[in-house]
């Protein structure tokens, strides 16, 4: 869910509740919890579709975002004290 997030915010892509299920590759209720949570912990956030009321989108919060950048750069960290 995080990575499907990260490189749909990098592209500016909106993804939708059943979407990100989905790329969980869970069952959906286990995807739901999973996503309720990191909403209440504020690393997702829920984005409702002005187009239509009953539909939701997601996304990284700031604290997501800021999150995710941590992580890949400290990937990226070992990699340049080998070379």
């Amino acid at each position: 869910m995080l990575l499907d997030l990260t490189a749909a915010h990098g592209e500016g892509a909106q993804v939708s509740v059943t979407s990100l299920c989905i790329a969980a590759g869970v069952p959906a209720t286990t995807a739901l919890r999973w996503l309720t949570q990191m909403v209440e912990n504020g690393i997702f956030q829920r984005v409702p579709d002005p187009a239509d009321r009953r539909r939701a989108f997601i996304a990284l919060s700031d604290k997501g975002i800021a999150a995710m950048s941590g992580y890949f750069a400290s990937l990226r960290t070992p990699a340049l004290q080998a070379a």
